[in-house]
């Protein structure tokens, strides 16, 4: 059941697995997830001032000095709460033991079953009507589907991803190599549907692991190209097939501009940008800085931003590949500016430790986790910074998960 039962324009709101609040007012969703962010500051030591949502929050001079509590300025709305994914991707399976395939996201609660999630509300049109037809596609056509526990079966996922603003759009079928799949049928038939987006490309993804996630062992382009364009910050992005990049693009436009209003002046600075994923805030910040260096784990990603440097001709900012610890021990230089944005584990302590090393009069910190951010935010306390601003936003709406942006100063 739905976590606030309610009447809903959802006809999978009390089984889906993607909307833990469907059926529950908009305004109310702000309101909990405020709630929630205060009481995981409070149960972490971390005090902060509540100044009503949608004002200013005051920053720099007008906060309390001598360890006094920072601002904080509620939950920004996101600026649409429906059609707001670029990117889903659907599960093939079941919704009962050996019922009939389907094609969605899981039941709540259930790591089993899959339910068709026809009609969903979240994601574009056009991903409404891809699933439905490739669904339509795979019963017909006599596949079989992963099963997790048996580790057998041929189709796993369809990954749909769009850009925001090109419309441009790709469709990534993955499956196992047990059986074989009729690819130009298969492409053409996805040409042939009556998709609003222009389509960029179609491909082919073979993953014959273990893990149930999309990940790839090879992949063939059926038609077109392997990745699309989007824009956001005045910059282009190619996003490749199984690259990160932001999923509500236009909420995460408007949460960087705001955060970038946080910054002081860094034309002399040079900003490290650590856990910077695809590079989006390391290139925007570029523009500004004297240099900027991100630093990300992931490969592909770190490949991307390179690609999107090039792209966006800006010679000004490098990527190093590697831990974020070994990374910054490696590194010679200090930074002037700082900035974090950790995946949801939030910072590793050595990591945080070695953040604070640079006495540096203040930081940015991005969090996609509020309990995590609070755990940090204490032991930043600790090591003597103090929270000055922080501000939560919607990104997610009808889900439980809420971004942070916390500027955080040396007391």
């Amino acid at each position: 059941m739905s976590l606030y039962p309610n009447d809903s324009d959802c006809p999978h709101a009390d089984v889906c697995g993607g909307c833990a609040y469907r059926g529950v007012p908009y305004s109310e969703q702000l309101s909990i997830k405020k709630t929630e962010t205060l009481a995981f500051l409070s149960e972490a030591g971390v005090s902060v001032n509540v100044v009503d949502d949608g004002r200013e929050s005051p920053k720099g001079d007008s906060v309390e000095r001598g360890g006094g509590a920072g601002y904080f300025s509620g939950v920004t709305p996101a600026p649409r709460t429906s059609a707001y994914r670029n990117r889903m991707d659907y599960s093939f399976g079941d919704e009962v033991k050996d019922g009939s395939m389907t094609l969605g996201l899981h039941r709540r609660g259930s790591y089993m079953s899959v339910i068709d999630t026809e009609g969903c509300l979240i994601v574009p049109p056009d991903f409404n009507v891809l699933r439905a037809a490739v669904l339509a596609w795979a019963l017909a056509s006599g596949h079989t589907f992963w099963h997790k526990r048996s580790r057998s079966g041929f189709l796993r996922n369809l990954v749909l991803r769009r850009g925001e603003a090109t419309g441009e759009l790709i469709v990534n079928l993955v499956t196992t190599s047990a059986e074989k799949l009729e690819e130009n049928a298969f492409s053409e038939m996805i040409a042939n549907l009556p998709l609003e987006s222009g389509l960029a490309g179609v491909m082919h993804t073979i993953y014959d692991g273990r893990a149930d996630t999309v990940a790839c062992d090879s992949m063939k382009i059926l038609r077109g190209r392997d990745h699309y364009f989007d824009e956001m910050l005045g910059l282009r992005f190619r996003v490749n097939a199984l690259s990160f990049f932001q999923t509500n693009t236009s909420a995460v436009e408007a949460m960087f501009a705001e955060t970038f209003s946080l910054l002081p002046e860094l034309g002399d600075k040079q900003v490290f940008d650590i856990y910077c994923g695809t590079g989006a805030i390391s290139l925007a910040l570029a523009r500004r800085a004297l240099s900027v260096t991100g630093v990300e784990i992931i490969p592909e990603s770190v490949a991307a931003a390179k690609e999107n440097a090039a792209l966006n001709d800006i010679a000004n900012c490098r990527f190093i590949l590697g831990d974020a610890l070994e990374a910054l021990e490696s590194l010679n230089e200090r930074p002037n500016m700082l900035v974090a944005d950790p995946p949801r584990m939030g910072m590793h302590p050595k990591v945080l430790k070695k953040v604070m090393s640079y006495g540096l009069p203040e930081l940015l910190y991005i969090s996609c986790n509020p309990k995590t951010f609070a755990r940090d935010m204490a032991a930043m306390q600790t090591a003597g910074y103090r929270l000055d601003a922080l501000r939560a936003y919607d990104n997610f709406p009808f889900t439980r998960h809420t971004e942070l942006v916390a500027h955080i100063a040396r007391r």
